[in-house]
Formats: structure tokens, sequence, C-alpha cells
């Protein structure tokens, strides 16, 4: 057996264990160093010239003029594909990504292997959405290049492997104080190495005078100071649509997919696929691309025990980037672009207090968004993530925030519906209403502002239920209808709001709590179903976990809880509600089935009221209105999975709670930005060394859903991956223990045979070893050890989440009690495998080719 070794390229003659070892000579010995940066000079040269060449013969576009007042019409509906004799043309093999190609010159639908037969629709040709103008280096070749000009390692500022390693350790898990201070000790002085790593969007600093009416002692007016620190949202655009992690998982164009090939069953996932991106493609001048800004914020308390600081981060990402990578903190694809300032506002009376809190807030959004009132207009040239240049319009498409900041975002009293005009009273009525218009709330607010108010605007005023905010932030973003970017929340209205707060409340009055209780403790276990053995009348704190594992059993709970069967009708409609609102990809019937829902509920709502359940009388209920416009928001935006506002909760652990407690809890903010930029570089650096060593970064959807399966779904410690034999198209394993359980170790086949009911254990164990050449033969008083369960991953379902394609199959016998654990009473699943076996007892039937087995393949492996 030979050892691999690596040879230097610039002295042949010497070879090393590692390519580490490589880097190293390369570094100490000057004409190799000097070979290699004259080399890759040259290199740099030559790409330059040739991207000079191609921007030479594609000029890039003109600024668009548009009109100054864009108002977008976004009226939803479900539009059939048009020319359904188009040429239907399979997407050929190894072709290159549409995106990066020149459309073509028609209309076409392409057959696209994924799950089953789907049917796409690109935009048509002649807009030339997505079109390229010329070649551009990544982000990633940039970081490369100017290593190489000043003669420095790929290591950077750091000498080797070890201390990046440290410094890396230092920033991601010691505080902010104390790794200034370690990193200036004179032992390991490289904190400016780690400063000096290629940074990200900068943060900028802007003083707000406030001048309140309330007065001092000499009779001058009051006045405070707020800081909002923000960075340009344009640069994280840029910043996120050049990065080279997400070259293959994001798109440029949209298009409308199907499951048919008469197109009348359309799918809808990502935000491509929706209609929003579709019609304002048609509104922007040809060769432009869409990047949809998805904003969101939500104010959150920093100290836990005292004190009463806080924070207001304000995040952004793009719907260019899959929503699967979006909602991965880890994925670093929603980046921080402001804190907003958090004052006590003490120079103003309690009266005009919350209506000045309510003008900063607009007034530092404005400034945060400035600079996407001119990208949204003209369009800007940005280079992307696969090497090409496009002209990006950046555009805000959809804003996600709980009721309360929708609220405010809209200029609108906390008890009317931020999306449309529907009056107070007539909130459970389940009747449609107009939605708000854009251009009609901005006269509005401007003549509240100046007292220009007739009769017919004070009336309009009050009935829309406005507040006296002038202006709105989203008065000059282009091609921005704020009231139908608001975004499905299915943490706070549905999880938290219609379950737990309403269903579970109602239902809990009509039973008692004791009851409520009895049912939940009898429920007995099942395989990925929480059992709630204490009830849950004692859990004081829920978070979406919990009420989650609450809905997949709520219906059994409430089953035949009443004599009155529209209790049980009225549950089905709210759980079928959630659960078709959380599914990951949408059709046109599961999108019927979901209004359907919610009918359901409306027609057995009023039992709650007549049995004394709800009071009061109505269900004018904010959360229970927000309902109403789901279906039409997924229609525009994509399915609702993809805006949930658990990503800006998880997201406040890492911009705002961890960068807090690194802080020295005095003047923060400027301490957690730079805590912040500092933890940016280090990730970025650390995916810049992982592209450098393993080359491109390559991934597309099936091995992105499978990554986050592997590192995620199934993260049991002590477990171990076993990959079955590969099938063409699929990535199949399993999972089981590093340790076989000390009470399933050295069982008898006998005892395997009688107690488990595995009759063919001995057969499939023989038969496996003569396959593998073993001569064995296992006899019935050999001792087998066993595992307790085998975690599966299934193939990819388009409606589930990844973290839901976890399949565990249990195989416990009955474990005494050993120590401190307690007994342990028998589990056994039933799995059903498919196999190429012939079996004559399920011959002609739909289990045909399947057998029922418990683990065998584990133990036998094993």
């Amino acid at each position: 057996m030979f050892a691999k070794s690596f040879p230097c390229p610039y002295c042949l003659s010497t070879k090393f264990p590692t390519s580490e070892a490589v880097r190293r000579h390369q570094g100490q010995s000057k004409k190799c160093q000097q070979a290699r940066q004259r080399n890759l000079q040259r290199l740099i040269a030559e790409s330059q010239g040739a991207a000079s060449q191609t921007l030479q013969q594609d000029p890039l576009p003109a600024p668009f003029s548009g009109p100054d007042d864009m108002e977008v019409d976004l009226g939803v509906e479900n539009t059939p594909m048009d020319g359904l004799d188009a040429v239907i043309e399979p997407e050929e093999p190894g072709s290159r990504d549409s995106d990066a190609c020149p459309p073509s010159r028609h209309t076409t639908v392409e057959d696209v292997e994924d799950d089953g037969e789907v049917w796409v629709e690109s935009f048509p040709s002649t807009k030339q959405a997505g079109a390229t103008f010329g070649t551009a280096q990544t982000s990633f070749d940039t970081i490369r290049d100017n290593q190489i000009l000043q003669g420095a390692e790929v290591l950077g500022p750091f000498e080797s492997e070890e201390e990046w390693e440290l410094a890396k350790w230092l920033i991601k898990n010691v505080g902010h104080n104390q790794t200034d201070q370690f990193l200036q000790l004179p032992i390991d002085k490289f904190l400016d190495a780690i400063d000096s790593l290629p940074g990200g969007v900068s943060w900028n600093l802007e003083r707000i005078m406030l001048t309140g009416d309330l007065m001092d002692e000499n009779g001058k007016a009051l006045t405070d100071e707020l800081e909002l620190w923000y960075r340009d949202p344009v640069e994280c655009v840029q910043e996120l649509i050049s990065n080279p992690v997400f070259r293959e998982i994001i798109k440029f164009a949209p298009e409308r997919r199907y499951c048919d090939a008469e197109g009348s069953e359309q799918r809808i996932d990502e935000m491509w696929t929706a209609a929003w991106w579709w019609k304002i493609q048609e509104m922007l001048p040809e060769g432009a691309t869409i990047a949809p800004v998805i904003l969101s914020s939500d104010k959150t308390r920093l100290s836990q025990f005292r004190g009463d600081k806080s924070a207001w981060p304000v995040y952004l990402t793009i719907g260019n980037i899959s929503k699967d990578v979006c909602r991965e903190a880890s994925s670093h694809a929603t980046v921080l672009i402001g804190y907003l300032p958090v004052g006590k506002f003490n120079c103003f009376s309690e009266k005009a207090k919350q209506f000045e809190r309510y003008r900063t807030f607009h007034h530092c959004m404005g400034v945060i968004l400035d600079s996407l009132v001119k990208a949204g207009k003209e369009g800007c040239h940005m280079d992307c993530a696969d090497g090409l240049i496009r002209w990006i319009w950046p555009v805000v498409a959809a804003y996600i925030a709980d009721y309360p900041e929708q609220c405010l975002v809209a200029c609108c009293m906390e008890n009317c519906c931020p999306i449309c005009k529907v009056q107070p009273v007539d909130r459970g009525s389940h009747e449609p209403a107009p939605w708000r218009e854009r251009q009609e709330t901005i006269e509005l607010l401007g003549k509240n502002n100046v007292g220009a108010n007739d009769a017919d605007a004070k009336t309009k005023f009050t009935h829309q239920g406005l507040r006296p905010i002038f202006p709105p932030f989203w008065a000059k973003l282009p091609f921005t209808n704020i009231f139908s970017s608001f975004t499905p929340d299915l943490l706070h209205q549905l999880h938290k709001g219609v379950f737990k707060d309403h269903l579970v409340r109602w239902c809990t009055n009509l039973i008692s709590e004791r009851e409520m209780d009895a049912r939940f403790k009898s429920m007995p276990p099942h395989p990925g179903l929480r059992h709630f053995k204490n009830g849950i009348s004692g859990v004081s704190q829920w978070t979406g976990a919990e009420h989650k594992a609450m809905e997949r059993v709520f219906l059994g709970i409430m089953a035949g809880a009443m004599p009155d069967g529209h209790v049980t009708q009225a549950v089905r409609a709210i759980s079928d509600f959630i659960f078709y609102s959380s599914l990951q990809s949408h059709t046109t019937t599961t999108l019927a089935a979901l209004g359907c829902a919610l009918d359901n509920f409306h027609a057995c709502k009023d039992v709650f009221v007549e049995l004394e359940a709800r009071s009061p009388g109505h269900f004018n209920i904010p959360k229970i209105h927000a309902m109403e416009h789901y279906v039409d928001l997924i229609q525009l935006f994509g399915s609702a999975d993809g805006f949930n506002t658990e990503l800006p909760e998880r997201l406040h652990i890492d911009y705002a709670k961890n960068a807090y407690r690194a802080s020295s809890k005095k003047d923060y903010i400027i301490q957690m930005t730079n805590w912040l930029r500092r933890q940016e570089a280090v990730d970025r650096f650390t995916l810049y060394l992982d592209w450098v060593r393993n080359g491109r970064i390559q991934a597309n959807q099936d091995q992105l859903c499978y990554h986050q399966l592997q590192q995620a779904a199934l993260e049991v410690e002590d477990e171990t991956v076993v990959m079955l034999a590969p099938t063409p198209g699929t990535n199949q394993a399993y999972r089981i223990a590093k340790h076989h359980p000390p009470g399933l170790r050295g069982i008898p086949a006998s005892i395997i045979v009688t107690d488990h009911g595995a009759t063919r254990f001995l057969k499939t164990v023989t038969s496996f070893l003569r396959n593998h050449g073993s001569p064995i033969t296992p006899q019935p008083f050999d001792g087998f050890d066993l595992f307790k369960r085998l975690s599966f991953i299934l193939p990819v379902i388009p409606k589930a989440s990844a973290k839901d394609l976890k399949n565990i199959v249990h195989a416990t016998p009955p474990v005494p009690p050993r120590g401190r654990l307690l007994h342990e009473p028998a589990h056994l699943d039933l799995a059903l495998v498919r196999t190429g076996e012939r079996n004559d007892k399920t011959k002609g039937t739909a289990l045909e080719g399947v057998y029922i087995i418990v683990l065998l393949e584990a133990t036998a492996k094993n």
C-alpha cells in the first residue's frame, strides 16, 4: 500500500505528505513563492482580459426611466397557463442554467425531473428576465486575487491552521471584552489579524435629535438624542446575490410550475413560482433581474432578570435564494441591516409619547431603506454568484412581522386589519373586504398631516383606522404595495394564536381543565408524537415545538368529548387549516382545501358561543381574521413556511442576545456591531477556505435537503450513519447507535426468534453472510447485539420539510431495571420494506414485493 504524496508544482523533485505541507513549503521557499505569484498574476490578467472582451460584446443597458409614482396592482387570481399549445421540451441533461443563458424566443413548458412530473412555464423571452451582461469575479475570487497580489498565503494573516482555529474558537465562544484582553496578550497578538480579514458591509451611524413637547425650568423644549445603526441594504443584496455558496440554489427569473401538461394544477412553493414576481417582472424593462427584498423586524428584550435593555433588529434576505436555505440561521442567507433605536422618549408627554415612537420608527426605516429607492427605479449592475453580471432591481416584496408590528408599518390602529379595510366589528364575519390601497392611504395621511382634510377625507381616515404618521417609510419605495406585502405568520397567528390562545382555551372551557389533562395523559405513546404525561395545564411557557406537538393529537383528544358534533368539526377545520398552511409546496388543490377548511370553521364556530365556551359572543379576533388572507398571500409570495416569524425569533439569539451578552452592557449597540462584524468575518473566511480547498461549491435542491437531514434532522448524539447501496438519483442512508444498549447485548438467536417473533431471523442472517463470502452458519445459541431503533432518511417529499423526512423504527424488548435506569416496556414497530424477493403471500396485492420486518437489516449488518 502506497502513501499519497503531494508534489510542489514549482520544484517537482520535492514531495510532501499533505497539501498543507505544500503550502507551508511555498511560504518558506522564496523561489517557489515568486513562481506561484507570477503564475497566478498571469491567470488573473487573462481572466480580466476575457471579462473586458465580454463586456464590450454585451453592453450594459441604460437606466430605466419609470414613473415617479408607481402604483402596483397585485390582484390575485388563478391565472391559467397561457399558450398551452407551446412546445413541450424536456430539459436536456447537462444543459446550462437557463438563468445564465440567453432566453429563448418563445414560451416553453419544460418537463423537469423532480418529485414526479412537473411542467415549467418560463417567463416570456421578449422581456429577457435574468439576462446577463458579461462575466465577473465572485467575492471569493476577489479575496484570493487580493491575497496573491499582496503575496499572502491562503490563510491570510494567520501563520498556521492552528492559529486560525484558535482565533476562530475565541471569536465564536468567548465574550467581546475577554477576547480583546486575550488577543492583546504579548504571547498571542493577532487581534489585528482578525480585524484584517475580508469584511462585509460596513455599519453607519446616524444621530437623531428629538424635540419634545415638554419644557425644562428655563422654558426650553426638552430634547433627546437617539442612535440609528444601519447598513446599506443595496450593498447587503449585492453581498447575498454574489455569494458563491448560493450559486446552485439561486434563481434570477420567475416561472410557473404545473403538475399536469394542461396547466390546470399549478404548483407554488418558492417565491419565483408565485404571482408577485411574475407581475412585477412584466412591469420592468427588458433585461431586468428582480431581487425581491424580504424584510423582517421584531423588538426583543436583551436582559432577562433585571434592567429594561431592548434591541430592535431589522433583517433582510432576498427571494432569489431558496426558502429552505433562508430558513436556516447557519446559512447566513438572512443578514442584519440595522438596529432601530429603542428610546424612552422622556422629552414627550404621555399623550404624545406613543405617536412619536411611531413616527421615529418610520423615519428610521426610511433612512435605512433610502438606497432602495433609486436602485428600485433604475436598477444597478451586480456581480452574481455564478460569475455573471446582471441588471438587478432590488424591490421590497414582503415584510415579516407579528400583528402589532404589521399595524405599525401599515399606519393603522391595532383593532384594524393591516391588509384590508374590514371594519373591526366585521372581522369575524367571513365576508370579503377590499384591500387597502397604497396611493389612497398616502394621500389621506398627507392631507391629515397638513390639516387639509375635507369631510370625505376625514371619514375615510377614521373609517380605515389610520394613525397620524407622515410620511410612512414605504411611500417612496417603487413597485411596493406594503399592504399586500404582509406575509402569513404561522407562529403567532396560527400555532400560538388561533390554536393555543383560542381553540384550546374554548375546548378547555367545555370539558374542564382536569378532563383536558386526563385526555392528554391517556394518549398512548407513539413514535413522532409527544406524550404529555403530565397534561398541559401546568406548562407556564410554550414554544412553537409544543404547539405543533399538541396540534398533532388535539383532534383525537377532542373526539367524542362533547355530544355536539360541531365541536369536533370545528377542531378538525382549524387543524386542517393549520396543516395545509404549513405545507412546503402548494397546488391548486391544496389551496382550495385550505379555503374549504376556513369555510368549515366559520360554519361551525358558533357552537363555542352557544355552549358558552367563548365570551364575548363574537369572533372579531385579529388572528382569526388574518386567516382570510392566507390563500391570496400564498398565491402572491409562495408557501407560508418561507416567511415564518420563527426565523427572526431564532436570529435574535445570534444577532441580539449573544451580541449583547458579549458586550459590557454599557453603550452596548456599538459593541454589538463590532462583535457581529468579527463574527461575520470569521464565518466568511471559513467558507472561503472551504472554497479554496475543495473547489467550487456545488449543491442542488436534493443534495441540500439531504445535507439538512444529515446535519439537522437526524442530529442525535451517539449515532452513526450507515449508507445503503445507492440507487440512481437518490441518496439513502440510515442511522444506528454507536453503542448497543447494555440490556440488548448477547441476545441468543432463539430468544430473537421466539420472543420477537422474527421467525426468519436465522435464515436471513445466514443468507446475508453467504452473500458476503462468510462460511459461518449462525446457530440458535449464538448471541447477537441488538439495536433499539433505526432512523431512515426518506426520499424528498415536496410538501414536507426536510426535518419531517426522518422515519424512526423501534424494536425494543422489555428491558428490566438496571441501577438508576427504570424498567422499559416493549416497543415494537412494523416496517414495510420493499425488496427484490418474491413473496407469494402478497402477490397481486399492493404489498407485493414488500416484507414486514423489525430492524433485521441493522441487526444482520452488525
